[in-house]
């Protein structure tokens, strides 16, 4: 019987994932050529904030496959080009963001919120995802997810 037929067709994404008690994990994501969610393939942030509690991943020293509760990922770090939409207004807030583990994170929420929710504390709070996308400070591309159960403090930054 052939296998290879049987596979489901995925793309792998090397990302650095900081996990409670094992620190940085180099380890690649199986993302799907399109999202359920939006047009275009399917993220990171889209596979962390499914409802399934884990999420496999290929470890690439030793190369092995890995399940890891998504509750004990602290954060992600991969590169995502940013899609400019044409006539797409995407709402900028600055933050600075301090974590259980000591880390402070800083950078920018790049999304589409509704003219009466484009405040911080408003993404913060009405947002149901379990992790939220922070472009790393002076970049284009280097996207931070950040577990919002790891988030002691945000700090505004710039008026945000």
């Amino acid at each position: 019987m052939d296998t290879e037929s049987l596979k489901i067709p995925k793309d792998r994404l090397i990302s650095s994932l900081w996990v409670e008690t094992e620190g940085q994990v180099i380890a690649s994501f199986f993302l799907a050529p399109q999202s359920e969610r939006h047009a275009g393939p399917e993220t990171p942030k889209d596979l962390l904030n499914d409802p399934e509690p884990f999420v496999v991943v290929l470890h690439e020293d030793p190369q092995e496959p890995r399940f890891y509760n998504k509750n004990a990922i602290v954060r992600v770090h991969y590169r995502e080009p940013q899609v400019e939409d044409p006539g797409v207004e995407r709402t900028v807030l600055h933050a600075r963001l301090g974590l259980r583990d000591g880390t402070l994170v800083e950078g920018e929420v790049r999304e589409l919120l509704q003219p009466q929710h484009r405040r911080l504390y408003d993404y913060l709070n009405l947002s149901g995802d379990r992790f939220i996308r922070i472009y790393e400070e002076g970049t284009e591309d280097q996207v931070i997810l950040v577990n919002r159960d790891h988030i002691i403090r945000i700090l505004p930054v710039k008026g945000s």
